[in-house]
């Protein structure tokens, strides 16, 4: 395996940020249309996770 390669935490923390960013995106796109309720919901869950990371992230700085 390279040195360059990601760790599987690497992999895991862009992944589970794409995730945040796709549920933010269509929330986005639900709250446009009327369908507010899962629009909250998704938009909730991107916090969560934007949340978690940026805590993960100063833990290990």
């Amino acid at each position: 395996m390279s040195d360059d390669a990601p760790t599987l935490r690497e992999q895991l923390r862009t992944a589970r940020l794409r995730y945040a960013d796709s549920a933010a995106e269509l929330g986005t796109l639900l709250r446009l249309r009327g369908e507010l309720t899962e629009a909250e919901r998704l938009l909730r869950q991107a916090v969560e996770i934007y949340e978690a990371e940026r805590t993960t992230t100063e833990e290990l700085a």
